[in-house]
């Protein structure tokens, strides 16, 4: 066995990126079969929901190998299956750039890695193109056009394009890349972070328009959600068009958590391994958020390799928390943290007792935070859960109802509760 380079180490854990080898993936042996099964079933699209940091997006990623014909983590999870995919895949992550629909579908039609480079080869989907728009065309193809961006037609393709909105030319392109027969399964659009696109009207009766018209095209939609009808928004039809096919993914159970470790001392053939102890540390600091056990276990692992340590321990976890507050290592999550507290050293503990408390449903009960606070010293606690939801510090916190009040975010609750302390614990 060679010693680790120092890019194994930091490749081990994966916080910064998701996981797309199924070889590294962890957990969620039920969710991936009921994809399997999705993909199966004709007409059905996969809907994948849940909370921020619970591996939606690494979740996807081994949908779309699945669907392209690798089977690695059917073998893995010792999943039934009898028939390899051939879809062609097409992933495209929203961010905040993606405004609606219409932007949606015209960035998945000129985006290279999407269906850009398809139409370019499928000539009935480039004469779609060209024939809506000299601009879109150009984006395409790079050729030299009218940049005007209005709709012509082409004197030798017969159905009047100019009079079709973008839906319906990115109906017709699929149905032309599907025709072409380039794979035997039909195509799967993967579209994550759906969440971030900030009127997605029309894009439900799209979907259902093409389960009609487009039989072999099938949507995946991911994105931070609670349920379809929170992510979708815009029709009461949903749950048909998801049928069967909701994946509603959970915090990741100690088991699952605890693999992502392994897998971890695994790819640096276990030259550097964590105690029971400091594995037990890891996962109860993670509340089933697979992104936390990356983010500290990356952390820990750097600094046992740079000390030359061969055994993780339950204080080195401790000592990665402080080092990610300390550097910044998530500064979304840290400057957060550092608005909602802000020069407070009480508003800290409150906080804090708030995540401390914080029960299984995601709800926390003031009357227990109030205790944990008094005891630290602070005897006005319901003062400060009053800035805690207000913008100027953040809004982290919503009430629910009297006495009861939600994290937003159950990532950064996490963190909240992982974080060492800014201030003093004990004021009084």
């Amino acid at each position: 066995m060679h010693r680790p380079s120092l890019s194994d180490i930091e490749n081990a854990f994966q916080p910064a990126r998701e996981i797309d080898d199924a070889k590294k993936f962890a957990g969620r042996k039920e969710a991936v079969s009921e994809a399997y099964f999705s993909l199966l079933a004709d007409g059905a699209n996969i809907a994948v929901v849940g909370n921020r940091g619970i591996g939606k997006t690494s979740f996807a990623r081994q949908i779309d190998n699945i669907a392209r014909g690798d089977n690695t983590l059917l073998h893995r999870l010792n999943l039934s299956h009898d028939k390899k995919f051939d879809f062609l895949t097409v992933y495209l992550a929203c961010g905040n750039i993606v405004t609606n629909t219409a932007d949606l579908l015209e960035r998945l039609l000129t985006t290279s890695n999407c269906l850009g480079d398809w139409i370019y080869d499928i000539p009935g989907a480039k004469r779609e193109i060209e024939a809506y728009s000299p601009e879109l065309g150009a984006k395409i193809f790079g050729v030299g056009a009218n940049l005007s961006g209005t709709k012509t037609t082409e004197s030798n393709y017969t159905p009047a394009i100019s009079a079709h909105s973008i839906d319906t030319v990115f109906t017709n392109v699929c149905h032309a890349i599907i025709k072409e027969g380039v794979t035997s399964d039909g195509v799967l659009i993967i579209i994550d972070e759906f969440d971030q696109v900030s009127d997605p009207t029309g894009m439900a009766g799209l979907l259902k328009s093409l389960a009609t018209n487009v039989p072999k095209l099938k949507f995946c939609i991911v994105g931070v959600a609670q349920d379809i009808h929170n992510l979708m928004k815009d029709h009461q039809s949903a749950d048909r068009l998801f049928a069967g096919s909701i994946l509603n993914l959970p915090p990741m159970s100690v088991p699952e958590l605890t693999d992502i470790v392994r897998i971890a001392e695994t790819s640096i053939e276990d030259r550097i391994k964590f105690s029971k102890e400091a594995t037990s540390h890891l996962v109860k600091l993670a509340q089933g958020h697979p992104y936390m056990v990356h983010l500290v276990g990356k952390y820990a692992l750097r600094n046992a390799f740079q000390n030359k340590n061969k055994i993780i321990k339950y204080n080195d976890i401790t000592n990665a928390l402080r080092s990610i507050a300390e550097r910044g290592a998530d500064p979304i999550l840290e400057s957060r943290y550092k608005k909602a507290v802000a020069s407070s050293p009480q508003r800290e503990i409150v906080f804090r007792a708030l995540a401390q408390v914080r029960q299984q449903d995601g709800e926390c009960w003031t009357s227990d935070a109030y205790k944990i606070a008094l005891d630290k010293g602070v005897d006005n606690s319901s003062q400060y859960v009053g800035q805690l939801v207000i913008e100027d510090y953040g809004a982290e916190i919503e009430k629910v109802r009297e006495r009861y009040y939600r994290f937003k975010d159950s990532l950064f609750a996490t963190y909240v509760l992982a974080r060492p302390p800014q201030f003093e614990e004990n004021i009084g």
